[in-house]
């Protein structure tokens, strides 16, 4: 694939790995330790201290074991009946299942997001496991950056703020998304012919537009939030401190994995397990593509309207004017970061769509919905996880002509993202509740699965519908 991109950023993290990462960690390193030298007290050095425990424990590691999941039947089964019972006794014993005696104190909702996180990314490891290798230092770069952005609140003296658990949370599941996204460009641009530091490079580059979307992503939450609870002004120092947070996660993010790709030498099996993996998906997506011409994609997006409008009239649309605006910040910060209408379109309408459902599956359960600025971050969360989806579908329309084959090479390439989104968007928040005492960072966490979940079901019709709709004009 020669002439695929590279762009400043991809080439210099390429070309100067050693350097480009080593100055990265001094100043995330420098800004950390002024953070805490600056704030009286032990507590930012706790605080630190605290997130990276959880983060390392729900997040980093949990990926990192999922990443040895081997392929092969036999392997795979008993690699999975041996985690399968180490997770059933360190779940009972920190549940208390085997009594007193046995157990284990330790707090219990970081250890379930953990193994659930583990369990997730080893059922799909047919689908994932090739992208959490390659983008493994990905996890660890973004608990980085965020220690830095940590020391930046510190500074600024914002730890204390109702927003800084949510602003974690948002920024270390954009670093994870990064670094994913470098691995999986960096086996795509691998399995086509270019060089490790080529692929690197170009995966580097490509992953700029992700990062920047989350970065204005989390700006138009602060935006939303700070508006409402200060009563019509917004709070710059929260908006500034959380975009910070999140460019660091994102920047370590891309620069680490970059550079870590650059170094190794891959074999060709990086190549095989790239088209494998390619080759198991088209086979498995067969089935439904064929049930999915562009008239009954068309059809299930006319009939996800039509429930949508009844879901608002049954249940109605909670801070429908705030979540208005963040819509609309939404569709801008998606068009400028991916430079595509359709692509803006798309993520817009999958937010939409799937915020109105969600609260209606909370109205009919009569579920208490989290406070405004955690659902606000929620749904923060799930704009980056859709962005995973469809920058994937931006980039098969420019390949492919047909509506099937784009939705197809789309979700070949956007579904693994989103799965690794979606997994470390929800660690992620556990995690940032655990270090933050965050008290709705669970009720966050699962109102974004919910969000998430509704989206990833609608995204293949609402592709194909609007590539047929896009190609008559």
């Amino acid at each position: 694939m020669p002439g695929a991109p590279t762009g400043f950023v991809g080439k210099l993290s390429a070309e100067r790995p050693l350097l480009t990462s080593g100055v990265t960690a001094l100043a995330l390193a420098v800004l950390g330790v002024l953070g805490a030298r600056h704030h009286p007290g032990p507590l930012t050095g706790e605080l630190i201290l605290r997130f990276v425990t959880a983060a390392g424990l729900v997040v980093c590691a949990p990926m990192a074991l999922a990443a040895l999941t081997p392929l092969r039947p036999l392997l795979r089964a008993l690699f999975l009946g041996a985690a399968f019972l180490v997770s059933a006794l360190l779940l009972g014993a920190v549940f208390g299942a085997f009594g007193s005696r046995f157990s284990l104190p330790a707090p219990q909702a970081p250890i379930g997001a953990a193994v659930g996180l583990f369990a997730f990314f080893v059922a799909l490891a047919p689908l994932t496991r090739s992208t959490l290798r390659l983008g493994g230092l990905g996890p660890i770069a973004a608990a980085t950056g965020v220690v830095g952005g940590i020391g930046y609140l510190a500074l600024e003296n914002l730890l204390a703020s109702p927003f800084s658990g949510a602003a974690s949370a948002i920024a270390l599941t954009a670093g994870v998304c990064v670094g994913a996204g470098v691995g999986a460009d960096y086996a795509r641009h691998f399995a086509r012919g270019l060089t490790a530091q080529a692929s690197a490079a170009s995966a580097g580059h490509a992953a700029i537009a992700p990062a920047a979307f989350s970065l204005l992503a989390a700006t138009a939450w602060m935006v939303v939030v700070t508006f409402k609870a200060n009563y019509g002004v917004i709070g710059w120092r929260d908006l500034i401190a959380a975009g910070i947070e999140v460019l660091l996660a994102s920047t370590s993010a891309l620069v680490f994995s970059a550079a870590a790709l650059a170094l190794v030498r891959p074999s060709e099996q990086t190549a095989v397990e790239e088209n494998r993996r390619r080759q198991r998906f088209a086979e498995g997506w067969r089935p439904f593509r064929r049930r999915l011409p562009a008239t009954t994609a068309t059809a299930a997006a006319a009939i996800a309207g039509v429930l949508v409008v009844i879901a608002l009239f049954e249940a109605g649309l909670s801070e429908a004017v705030s979540f208005s605006v963040f819509l609309i910040l939404i569709l801008i910060a998606s068009g400028l970061a991916f430079v595509s209408v359709r692509t803006s379109l798309l993520i817009t309408l999958l937010l939409f769509i799937s915020t109105v459902f969600t609260g209606y599956v909370y109205a009919v359960l009569a579920m208490p919905a989290p406070p405004m600025a955690d659902r606000f971050a929620a749904l923060t969360l799930s704009a980056i996880a859709f962005s995973q989806l469809t920058v994937s579908w931006r980039n098969a329309g420019d390949i492919w002509r047909n509506a099937r084959d784009i939705a197809q090479n789309a979700m070949c390439d956007g579904l693994r993202r989103f799965a690794i989104a979606f997994g470390a968007g929800g660690a992620a928040t556990v995690a940032a509740a655990h270090a933050f005492s965050w008290e709705a960072g669970i009720a966050t966490a699962a109102y974004f699965a919910i969000v998430a979940g509704i989206g990833l079901f609608l995204a293949p019709f609402l592709m194909v519908a609007l590539s047929a709709q896009f190609q008559r004009y």
